[in-house]
This record gives structure tokens, sequence and C-alpha cells, in this order.
């Protein structure tokens, strides 16, 4: 089994090799943050509309290479659960975004967990290298006076401890999860988004959780088929609430996090923007489908 890392901020998974636009030429090149600001919100929904995007994968995250085909590769990626493949999300990236090579990290007592929005990644000069998401993992090597010495798909390198460390704190990992995800609010929604630069709903669920060291599924249906099942009466800050279609029986198609007050905090649908509902709003009342736990 071969393997390789990204090597840019994050890589985006496409569903095919035909599917990227003119417009998604810097997702190609491995710059979310660009793609995501200069996308049109028609562009942005169109994503969706046409269906051609699997998921993101943040720098250094691993694929498993299934094949390669010209500029492009057939991945699977094994931190992101998903029922349609057991090694991990499928899907095509290219070839550029990914480490030339398999690479084997020496043995490391910790990891590194990038907690801020966004932080940069230095070599061991202390040059900048590139920009991080929140959410990014590395392995941890030391420390050298301000720094986190960690390993990386670009070798060696140095982050700021002030990156590891968690922003908003709350009397739980659920409360915390949610203060993390206020930061966002009214941040565009991106189909198949992982990142601080745009997130579809279970996206955002999956990289709360990440931060804080929770493995859950990528998708919503599959989030709901796993964790702990909770009663109205069991739910805390922080839980997940789902919605599905045929009056909450049929294809779970949406989640969101439970911050209290009977309301949650979601990455709405295409087109939206990262907000705060009701879960008596009419249209999620309809298609309740259950609470799940993932913490604790």
């Amino acid at each position: 089994m071969e393997t390789r890392r990204v090597k840019v901020p994050v890589a985006t998974i496409w569903k095919a090799k035909a599917s990227p636009r003119k417009v998604d030429q810097p997702a190609l090149d491995g710059d979310g943050k660009k793609w995501v600001e200069q996308m049109s919100v028609e562009q942005s929904v169109a994503l969706s509309d046409d269906d051609l995007l699997e998921t993101q994968a943040l720098f250094n995250d691993e694929v498993i290479i299934d094949h390669f085909e010209g500029d492009w590769a057939k991945v699977s990626i094994p931190c992101q659960r998903d029922d349609s493949d057991s090694r991990g999300y499928p899907g095509w990236v290219p070839t550029k975004l990914l480490s030339d090579q398999q690479i084997s990290y020496p043995p490391v007592t910790s990891i590194v967990r990038i907690a801020i929005r966004t932080a940069k990644l230095y070599d061991e000069n202390k040059k900048p290298l590139l920009e991080m998401s929140l959410g990014t993992v590395l392995p941890q090597t030391g420390t050298s006076g301000d720094y986190i010495e960690v390993v990386t798909p670009l070798g060696k390198g140095l982050i700021d401890q002030s990156a590891a460390v968690l922003p908003f704190v709350g009397a739980n990992a659920g409360e915390t999860m949610v203060e993390m995800g206020r930061q966002f609010l009214g941040e565009r929604y991106l189909w198949g988004g992982i990142s601080s630069y745009g997130f579809d709903c279970s996206g955002f669920a999956y990289t709360l959780h990440r931060i804080l060291g929770f493995d859950i599924p990528r998708d919503a249906d599959d989030q709901q088929e796993n964790g702990l099942p909770l009663s109205p009466e069991e739910i805390l800050p922080g839980d997940l609430v789902f919605f599905a279609y045929d009056h909450g029986k049929g294809y779970v198609h949406h989640v969101g996090m439970y911050i209290g007050n009977g309301k949650m905090i979601e990455s709405r649908t295409p087109g939206a923007k990262v907000d705060i509902a009701e879960l008596t709003e009419p249209k999620f009342a309809a298609e309740f489908a259950g609470f799940r736990r993932y913490l604790r």
C-alpha cells in the first residue's frame, strides 16, 4: 500500500478529474484561501448542485494511493471515515499537491493540533513556509524557545507554541467546541469544506471534533449512525443534531451542533453562511432525525 501526504495547506478532493472548472484553478494549485475568496456565491453553490467535490484534506494528512492517471491520483483519506470505502474517503486530487514519495516519520511522543484559525509553519531558520488551517495535525519532536518543533512533508519545521493553545475554553469539551465554532459565524458555506476557509455542515462538525482529538466520521449520515444516541432530555452543548428527508426517516442530509436553549450552530446550506438556528424552525422540526454524542 503506497501512501503520500498533503504538502499544501488544503487539498481539495474532487469527484472526478474532469470536475474542476476554470474558476477552480487556485484549488488545483493548493491555494484554498484564494479559491474561496474569489469564487462568486453562484460558483460556490454550483459545487454542490453539480456534485463536483468529495471533501478536502489538510496539510500533512496521509492519503492512500489507489492509482495515478496523468497528473492526478485516485486516493482515499484514512483520517476521514466513510461508509463507501473502508480505507477512508475516496476521490481525485492533483498529484502536485502530495509529497513526492511515501513519508515515514521518526517515533514521536506527541502530536500538535493547530487550534487557531490559521498558523504559520516556519523552516528551521524561522522563515515562513506556508499558512496552515485550524485542525492541521503534526508530529511534535521537541520545543525550541517559543516554538514547537515538528516534522512535516516539507521537512523539519517550527510553529509558534500559541498556535496549539485553544483560544476558547469552555467548562468541558462540548462547550469548548461550541465556542470554537462561534468564531466562524458569518463564514460562507463551502461544499466539501473542512478548513478555516469554508465548511460544509458535516465538515464543520468533523473539524471541531478533530481539534480536540475526537475521531468522528466525515459525513452527516455516517456521523448519525455512530456515536452515542441521546434523548432530548440528555443533550448538552457540543452534541450533534441530525436532519433527514421523509420527515426525519430518510437519508440524513444535515447536521448541526447543539449550543443550548434549543439552538444549534451550523454551516447551513450552499449559498448560506454559518449561523445559529432554532431547532423549532419549521424545516428542522419536520426533518429531525436524532442526537448523537462523541465526547466525554
